[in-house]
């Protein structure tokens, strides 16, 4: 009969990380262990204070099935019958793909059937600070081939106009963390358009997305906060033109791979996206990389120390050797 571990492990980070709403020196994650005696699969999550999760409320979350997963009641094609989405959800879901991959003595791309790529581009966060400071890190950082820049209203046509001076190639995307509000869109159109922005991560607050209807904006807008499963998928293609897909957001990659499916069809483009986290996290969504149009999975760039066979950032990519910690 397997046996569930859940584990709390805290993160040191190489630095602040700030955004919007706030800053952070460590990384707060949850691991799930599945052991069936045999095999071992893993899953990590990251519970996050903005959806109203907590260290102690998704342990609960796992604890509340954790019997139903030891009884081989529960495998990933009806996870979502007993628990909600989210990174309780996500921890469990990954753990179990992880657990069938090594029962099955397969890695993940065999068992999806897709090509496993050697490298990917990457993309680096830039974190909200003073002016100088962000254009440092963002000519520290030239070489990826996407650069995301965490933003509220103050000092955009500085940080835009010189971060766009510092790399006329790259990609450029800002996440506001929804600390816009419309009239700052409005008032940035411009900005944003001459600074060539690719793309604007969550402007507004989730609960006012409704003033993104029928408004006519020269850059892609990405729901992030706004989207979280398949349930939002309709409500999304009447505001924005592209999703965020985090695991913790949509509990797992069986979830993920229904939304990237699904927002094909109607056109949407996808972001895969990550909170600051291990490797363990990374690895599950690249599964979907064939769906991408921009991947923004940094978050072990931040972290002092990443788990053994995690991914590799060099040169601005992503390397994927042969052993992974996942998959």
């Amino acid at each position: 009969m397997p046996k569930v571990e859940v584990s709390h492990i805290s993160w040191d980070l190489n630095k602040s990380f700030n955004i919007s709403r706030g800053s952070k020196k460590t990384a707060e994650t949850i691991e799930v262990k599945i052991d069936d005696g045999q095999f071992c699969g893993y899953g990590e999550c990251v519970p996050y204070n903005r959806y109203k999760e907590t260290i102690e409320s998704v342990s609960n979350e796992i604890d509340s099935i954790k019997g139903k997963i030891e009884d081989c009641i529960i495998d990933t094609s009806n996870l979502s019958n007993f628990i909600k989405s989210g990174a309780a959800r996500n921890a469990i879901d990954c753990a179990l793909w992880d657990l069938n991959c090594k029962k099955n003595n397969s890695t993940i791309w065999e068992l999806m059937e897709i090509e496993k790529p050697h490298q990917l581009p990457g993309s680096y966060t830039v974190v909200l600070d003073e002016p100088e400071k962000m254009l440092e890190d963002v000519s520290k950082h030239k070489e990826f081939p996407t650069i995301k820049i965490k933003v509220n209203a103050d000092n955009l046509e500085k940080i835009l106009t010189k971060t766009r001076d510092l790399i006329p190639n790259q990609k450029l995307i800002i996440d506001a963390n929804e600390a816009f509000n419309i009239e700052d869109l409005k008032l940035n159109a411009d900005l944003f358009y001459k600074t060539r922005v690719n793309l604007i991560e969550q402007p507004l607050l989730s609960g006012n997305d409704n003033e993104l209807k029928g408004l006519n904006y020269p850059v892609s807008i990405c729901a992030d906060e706004s989207f979280h499963d398949s349930s939002d998928l309709d409500e999304m293609k009447n505001k924005y033109d592209t999703i965020n897909i985090k695991l913790d957001k949509t509990g797992g990659l069986s979830e993920a791979l229904i939304i990237a499916n699904e927002a094909k069809k109607l056109n949407l483009k996808i972001m895969l996206g990550c909170m600051v986290s291990s490797s363990l996290s990374m690895i599950p969504l690249l599964p979907l990389y064939q769906f991408a149009d921009f991947i923004d999975l940094d978050g072990p760039c931040f972290i002092s120390h990443d788990r053994e066979n995690g991914l590799i950032y060099e040169k601005g990519m992503i390397l994927l050797n042969r052993d992974l910690c996942w998959g």
